[in-house]
């Protein structure tokens, strides 16, 4: 069943008012949540609604006879000219994709966050209104999508820095694995990962055209499965570097709403620094206790998604001016507690939890 561009008006308007006069309408329901799902309905709907209008323009003002555009359209696919109707079918659910990944982004960040996925929002309408073979467009495209994937422009050498810190902080059963893709980091990742999709997809389907190969409808479809599942895991197999010293970059926060802190820290306070005679890492915190009334405790600490014991017994643990007590490390009043970790291997992303709290830092390179 063919869908008229009336009924895209039709449901853009209709929904757009639903969402007005529900989840948009603050007098009946105002909470953070369902504010950005109505944003996000409302936005949905003026996209549907635009591409509802474009397609009657397009319907009223065309004059080329439909049997004579089919008759172009097959002769330019055997000359290669023109993309296959599966091919054009994936571009534009690439385009979906594209469009969608951006949202969430927008949502977090209302104007930086969009500005931030324009490159994606381009590209969409370019799969979109694309039929043809571009190469020397195609290359750059892939060229300046593996410079968003792989390379940061914020002080990381490597893009992979961050997806792998992402996969490194999370720490089990004191963070929820889902928040690392749902804050703003992990969703730029998502943005640059459907980037580099989409221009690659379209570069190998240039390069199967040229080729002249057989089935290439199937090729199109296994080429798009081969290039996500290898986009997919190939930040797992990458090992970052280490950079010895202060720490490289580091945050603090709560994993779940607000939660007290007592301990004061900058870069400055963490070290790491390796022992070539020992052939061993040590890793240095220092933890100033703010509070000048109350002890402040340390009651975790997480080493690349690994649990420290907190135990007189753990040799690899020293603390100095701090005392190990019920598994937790505690520091006196006004004092400074300096946490010493070693190990034969190097620390990428060490994070001390004060109950919900955490001091996260970094010495991925």
């Amino acid at each position: 069943m063919k869908i008229k561009s009336w009924y895209l008006i039709v449901l853009g308007i209709i929904v757009f008012l639903l969402d007005f006069f529900t989840l948009g309408n603050r007098q009946v329901i105002d909470n953070p949540i369902t504010n950005k799902i109505a944003f996000i309905i409302g936005l949905l709907c003026v996209f549907v609604f635009l591409y509802g209008i474009i397609k009657t323009l397009h319907d009223l003002f065309s004059k080329k006879n439909k049997e004579a555009e089919k008759i172009e359209r097959e002769q330019e696919e055997k000359q290669g000219i023109r993309a296959t109707g599966v091919e054009i079918g994936l571009r534009k659910l690439l385009a979906i994709l594209l469009i969608i990944s951006v949202l969430p982004l927008g949502v977090l960040l209302p104007v930086f966050g969009l500005i931030l996925g324009l490159p994606n929002l381009l590209l969409a309408l370019y799969l979109l209104s694309n039929r043809r073979y571009h190469f020397v467009f195609n290359c750059f495209l892939v060229l300046l999508g593996c410079l968003f994937y792989f390379v940061m422009f914020t002080g990381n050498v490597s893009y992979f820095s961050l997806y792998k810190s992402i996969e490194l902080s999370v720490c089990p059963g004191l963070i929820n694995p889902i928040m690392g893709f749902i804050i703003s980091a992990g969703l730029l990742a998502l943005t640059k990962y459907f980037f580099l999709l989409a221009s690659l997809f379209l570069f190998v389907g240039d390069i199967i055209t040229r080729l002249k190969i057989a089935h290439k409808r199937r090729l199109n479809v296994i080429s798009l499965i081969i290039i996500c599942l290898v986009l997919f895991f190939l930040p797992y197999l990458y090992v970052p570097r280490i950079a010895l010293g202060e720490a490289t970059n580091g945050g603090t926060g709560s994993s779940s709403g607000i939660a007290p802190s007592h301990f004061l820290t900058n870069n400055a306070s963490y070290n790491m620094s390796y022992d070539q005679t020992l052939n061993t890492y040590i890793f240095t915190a220092k933890m100033v206790n703010q509070d000048s009334n109350n002890s402040a405790s340390i009651t975790n600490i997480c080493v690349d998604g690994k649990i420290i014991p907190i135990t007189k017994e753990n040799n690899t643990l020293q603390v100095d001016n701090g005392v190990i007590t019920g598994g937790k490390i505690s520091a006196a009043p006004g004092q400074t507690a300096t946490i010493i970790l070693v190990s034969p291997k190097p620390f990428f992303v060490c994070t001390l939890f004060e109950g919900k709290y955490r001091y996260l830092t970094s010495f991925i390179k």
